[in-house]
């Protein structure tokens, strides 16, 4: 196949079944581990905990042991695992094993998307195509019918809405297999030779225990975890003033690309974290996690058309009003899947964005420049649960209220009290208060982009 010419339809068919797992491998197992749960314990929760951790953390340790140059390789191992890890969640009836398949699951969601989004650019500079009309239909119904599958087997166990979403990835895995020998880089190596980071690699230690002890702390209060949060904390700290030291401030990736990657994790661990905190209902928290996978999906449609209806605003300021915009919708009341589905949109729309700019920074290979973008939305997205989690305790210690009933109340379906209610509203509203600012003054000083064709 030459460069230029028209993809034929089986090709692309594959290119939506395979886009529809990248997009959505990191939305569909929280609907089955949301299910998981039987009662009010450590034990129960723990493979939604473990899953969420490694979701935000998996990269990191990828990032740590090299510049990606083989993205394709990457992704397919990923594929592999995850779909590996969630036969054991449908299978397993040890609680233990059941937590290591989440922990791998999670990681593997880490990385599937943001390795995919190299193989996908690896094609279209050769190909010099991006996705319409057969590749979105493909996309949509593929995506469709597997969400209907699962609403059909969330009424009778979450072992069956494993077995779907193993078998969604597995689809794709093997559509892509089935790609161009070229789209495979099959001369070249996983790794760039000599790019090993033990900073990385600390970092992903760091960062893991950070994100376990947070989710953990949403859910129990617990001194180990307070403990847990203290270590990490100074180790975290310890590692950036390292760095500082010896390396400088200066960064080879671009500033402002780094600083709105940051701000897109935030607005969307805010979306994460409302949604598990404000909805009580299974099936409303169902519809929840449906409607972000959805606005994921119309980004990849209309996004241009919507973001052009803006002539007089840059795409990257478009975006940061659509965040902020969400973010006041989702603390209104009756209105929190509109919220929902603009973060969606506006985060997939602004991560296509900054997927563009990156490509061609020529630090390093495209797929590296890729994978630094994404850790650092997935560490934006860290840093916005640690300032949510500890807002939160101090409100309810400023109203001297009993934080392991208001825990208590939020992570199981129970009738919350109207102080419970009172102090999600309280910090939804400096939740967004902080977020609208950070934006205002990212959409001030950031420069204008655009999104850039791929050349």
């Amino acid at each position: 196949m030459v460069n230029g010419k028209q993809l034929e339809t089986s090709e692309k068919i594959k290119q939506g079944l395979v886009f529809a797992v990248a997009k959505l491998i990191q939305i569909l197992p929280l609907i089955g581990l949301t299910m998981l749960h039987s009662g009010h314990t450590a034990a129960s929760y723990m493979p939604y905990i473990l899953f969420y951790t490694a979701l935000k953390t998996g990269l990191l340790f990828v990032n740590s042991l090299g510049h990606v140059q083989n993205s394709f390789k990457i992704t397919s191992i990923s594929m592999l695992l995850a779909a590996g890890a969630l036969f054991v969640l449908a299978i397993s009836p040890w609680l233990y094993l059941t937590d290591i398949a989440a922990f791998i699951l999670g990681a593997s969601a880490s990385v599937i998307m943001p390795t995919y989004e190299g193989v996908y650019y690896h094609e279209r500079v050769v190909w010099k195509w991006h996705l319409m009309g057969t590749e979105i239909k493909t996309l949509l119904a593929f995506s469709l019918v597997t969400v209907g599958l699962l609403t059909i087997a969330s009424h009778f166990s979450y072992r069956f809405v494993f077995i779907v979403i193993m078998l969604f990835v597995l689809i794709g895995f093997v559509g892509m297999q089935r790609f161009e020998p070229f789209v495979k880089q099959l001369d070249e190596s996983v790794f760039v030779a000599q790019t090993k980071s033990l900073n990385n690699l600390e970092l992903f230690v760091w960062a893991t225990a950070m994100a376990f002890a947070l989710r953990y702390l949403r859910l129990f209060e617990a001194r180990f975890v307070w403990l847990l949060i203290t270590v990490a904390v100074i180790g975290l700290v310890a590692l950036v003033l390292r760095v500082i030291i010896t390396r400088g401030t200066k960064t080879k990736m671009p500033g402002w690309l780094l600083i709105a990657a940051l701000i897109n994790g935030a607005f969307e661990t805010f979306l994460m974290l409302y949604i598990f905190v404000a909805i009580q209902n299974q099936g409303l928290m169902i519809g929840a996690y449906v409607t972000y996978g959805a606005g994921m999906i119309l980004a990849q449609v209309i996004r241009k058309s919507v973001q052009g209806r803006f002539s007089k605003l840059s795409d990257l300021k478009v975006q940061l009003l659509g965040f902020v915009v969400g973010a006041w919708l989702m603390i209104t009341p009756h209105l929190i899947l509109l919220g929902i589905l603009l973060i969606s949109f506006f985060g997939s729309a602004n991560s296509i964005l900054l997927n563009h700019r990156a490509y061609y920074t020529g630090v390093t290979t495209p797929a590296q420049t890729l994978i630094v973008k994404y850790r650092n939305t997935y560490l934006g997205s860290i840093l916005m649960q640690f300032i949510l989690i500890i807002g939160m305790m101090l409100l309810a210690r400023a109203q001297q209220g009993n934080m392991s009933t208001v825990i208590t109340q939020i992570s199981i379906t129970t009738a919350m009290s109207p102080a419970t209610h009172q102090l999600i509203h309280w910090v939804g509203l400096m939740s967004v208060g902080f977020l609208t600012v950070i934006a205002g003054l990212a959409g001030r000083y950031l420069p204008g982009m655009d999104e850039n064709p791929l050349a």
